[in-house]
């Protein structure tokens, strides 16, 4: 599988791992590190190549949920009449997995007369089963190895540790139930299609498919996704969602307050942000007279360097986090439904169910999380072992859906108006200086995480309304906050940050490589020079890693350095550790603590440093508002050419970024086209009205109004495609190949064509 996955990936190609900006995935160099070996158990890795393991699944784990999506959309639009004939189709969903279709059955001439055709239908859905069931095998031996291995889970102190392992349960529970809505139910077409697959393969290639034993039994084990979920990480993983999440609550509860994202000093480039209560920042600064909240606190706050004081314009982790910490929480207690007995974890997830009512899967499909929480009083007993707090449950979750109904879409609202402000400032601090882009590039990046987070909460909300909320409640809902406008907003300033991040490039690679080099380094080395008793008492490699990190920093300020390697040993690092043995160190050694928040530093300047495009890619990624076309269409881009179809240019933007659909794009072109050729046609018809009331004819009525209206938002468009950089336009199948799109030259296109229709019509 492992050498398989290394041994396909094309050469270059960015590849993503869990939606944090620490976590970024890099090929390892072979010199250095040790790949995966593909016999090796996972169960049995040390923490070292449990790190490892951890990336190269996640990357597998994101490609299997693109295919999956891609699968679901093509089995749902597929016309099975013309290869399955009616009767054919049951009997094969009938008779799965044991019975065989046989040959007397009505229409079965015309199936076998169709085997290559079925064979090249459903190869794919077919081969993403069989990886689909080999990747649960290796991702639920990892999932549990980091269960027993990993120590305390502190999320403040290593946000990489802890948010691989939940990221990578999340993902696992969003792919299968991705898959399982395919699979479930008796009038399943992606059982239809397997079973299609596998029968005809016996007749053309006169053998079973490679895998149909694993591939049968997973398709009959997840008919009820959630059930099959639950059942093995009950039983192999036992997730430790509460004790990850639960010490997290006062800040949850602080940074989801709307006031607390109002506040000027929240994810400001000028000044600090304030504590978030329960953190253990907070709880430095209160212990310390006047809590500067430095890396090292004994000097006073006036004498601090510019570094430490930019260490302290870092937003706290939980906000760069926040939308993923709430999608851990429902999906943790989701896949393990035991972690409620701990103390304070009914309490969390209520808290969480709050502010969703939706819970999104992947693109255009999601769930509804209370309904799943809803079950029969014996099972709720099973999973919170105190009767009071079992009885209070079910009455606690359906509170919690009509208050979400009621109040989470005003909340969110506030939140996405409250964004707007904040990338508009931190745009104009870009703007104004360049070079600070290295030094603010925490908040940047937790800003722009943050914004993705409302855009996924407000593409699975818009729209829905479960109907075990009351009629009258659904028919009061204000539907203007979920005004597109704000999301057209947020948007705008993403893009124009993406774009100015990888304009400035060079610029800020240099000033990173400098911090790194020089003064990451220097502190670095102090905090080194303070844990020789402790260095001995750490694992080996551990040991050898630290070691070899001022190395690695040493050289980032080269000229074309490719830090990938530092990555990787700061991931293997962080995982040594996090581990249990080092637990008891991680208590007592103050300098351990620091390092390893300055481990995570290190790895989020060294992406500015040799990935800088990969780094924005990742925090910009909007694939689900791009999936959910509808909305996307309809709302978002419809409201965009209505009101401000410069903004268009900047979701194109995006969306090709992203790598939509290439029909997707093809559409979004067309409506700009006529857009852009109506404000033309009317900005000249009233200058021609103009020159008409000038000679002494009379002026059409309106005909200023509607110059004054159209000729702003015919240069505001003119001048974003003139400003835009090239479009990737992605490949669509064989049938179309990738482009590249200058949209100064499609500008150019289209002014002439209007022209030759002006003069065709002279």
């Amino acid at each position: 599988f492992f050498s398989r996955r290394r041994a396909a990936e094309p050469p270059g190609r960015p590849r993503f791992g869990w939606r944090s900006p620490l976590s970024y995935r890099a090929k390892p160099d072979p010199a250095r590190s040790h790949l995966l070996p593909p016999s090796m158990s996972i169960g049995h890795f040390d923490a070292s190549h449990s790190a490892e393991a951890l990336s190269i699944l996640e990357d597998e784990g994101q490609s299997l949920l693109g295919r999956a999506h891609k699968a679901r959309r093509e089995l749902v639009e597929f016309a099975f009449a013309p290869l399955l004939p009616d009767k054919v189709a049951r009997k094969l969903v009938e008779r799965f997995p044991e019975g065989a279709l046989r040959e007397g059955v009505v229409g079965f001439d015309s199936f076998a007369r169709s085997g290559e055709a079925v064979l090249g239908a459903f190869g794919d859905w077919y081969s993403l089963l069989v990886h689909a069931a080999e990747w649960r095998e290796l991702s639920l031996q990892l999932l549990a190895s980091l269960s027993r291995e990993l120590g305390a889970l502190n999320f403040e102190l290593s946000p990489l540790a802890v948010g691989g392992y939940l990221e990578l349960a999340c993902q696992h529970a969003r792919l299968f139930l991705l898959l399982g809505s395919v699979l479930a139910g008796p009038d399943s077409k992606g059982r239809l299609a397997a079973a299609a697959y596998c029968r005809m393969h016996q007749l053309v290639r006169l053998s079973e498919p490679p895998g149909w034993l694993d591939v049968s039994r997973f398709i009959v084990e997840f008919e009820r996704p959630l059930s099959r979920l639950q059942a093995d990480f009950t039983s192999r993983v036992r997730l430790r969602v509460a004790d990850a999440l639960v010490p997290l609550s006062p800040q949850l509860a602080a940074a989801s307050d709307p006031a607390y994202l109002r506040s000027e000093a929240v994810l400001s480039p000028l000044c600090p942000p304030p504590k978030l209560p329960g953190s253990a920042a907070a709880a430095a600064a209160a212990a310390v007279p006047g809590g500067s909240g430095s890396l090292r606190s004994g000097r006073p706050s006036e004498e601090r360097s510019s570094e430490e004081r930019d260490v302290a314009h870092e937003p706290p982790p939980l906000l760069a986090h926040l939308g993923r910490v709430r999608l851990w929480a429902v999906y943790g207690f989701l896949l393990c439904p035991e972690e409620l007995s701990q103390p304070g974890a009914v309490e969390l997830l209520v808290a969480v169910l709050r502010g969703m009512y939706v819970l999104p899967v992947y693109a255009d499909y999601s769930i509804l999380p209370h309904t799943e929480f809803e079950a029969e009083a014996k099972v709720v007993a099973r999973w919170i072992a105190k009767k009071e707090d079992a009885k209070r449950f079910p009455g606690l979750i359906r509170e919690s859906r009509l208050a979400a109904f009621r109040h989470a879409p005003a909340a969110r609202a506030s939140a996405r108006a409250s964004l707007c402000t904040k990338l508009s400032l931190l745009l104009s601090h870009a703007l104004d200086s360049p070079t600070s882009l290295a030094s603010r590039l925490p908040t940047l990046v937790a800003t722009l995480q943050l914004t993705r987070a409302e855009v996924e909460w407000w593409v699975s909300h818009a729209g829905a309304a479960p109907k075990e909320v009351p009629l009258r409640e659904r028919e009061a809902l204000d539907r203007s906050l979920f005004d597109p406008a704000t999301v057209q907003a947020l948007l705008r300033y993403a893009c124009l940050l993406r774009r100015l991040v990888l304009r400035e490039a060079p610029v800020v690679a240099s000033s990173a490589g400098t911090r790194l080099s020089v003064a990451r380094l220097h502190v670095l080395e102090e905090l080194l020079s303070q844990l020789p008793r402790e260095k001995a008492a750490l694992p080996p490699r551990a040991e050898l890693l630290l070691s070899e990190l001022p190395v690695h920093l040493a050289a980032a300020a080269a000229p074309d350095a490719q830090l990938q390697g530092l990555r990787l040993n700061v991931l293997r690092l962080v995982y040594e550790l996090s581990a249990a043995p080092c637990a008891a160190l991680l208590r007592r050694a103050e300098a351990l603590r620091q390092l390893l928040p300055e481990l995570h530093r290190l790895s989020l300047l060294s992406s500015a440093i040799d990935q800088p495009q990969r780094l924005v890619d990742e925090a910009c990624d909007l694939s689900p508002l791009f999936a959910s076309e509808a909305k996307f269409m309809q709302a978002v881009y419809a409201g965009a050419l209505s009101a401000r179809p410069s903004d268009c240019v900047a979701l194109l933007e995006l969306a090709c970024a992203g790598g939509v659909r290439r029909p997707l794009v093809d559409e979004c072109l067309g409506r700009l086209s006529g857009r852009f050729s109506e404000l033309l046609s009317q900005t000249l018809a009233a200058l021609s009205s103009r020159r008409s009331g000038s000679l002494g004819s009379v002026a059409p009525p309106g005909a200023e109004a509607s110059m004054q209206a159209a000729l702003p938002k015919l240069c505001a468009l003119a001048a974003a495609l003139d400003q835009s950089p090239p479009l990737e336009l992605a490949a669509d199948g064989a049938a179309t190949a990738a482009a590249r799109l200058l949209p100064r030259e499609w500008m150019g296109e289209r002014l002439e064509e209007h022209l030759q229709q002006a003069v065709r019509g002279m």
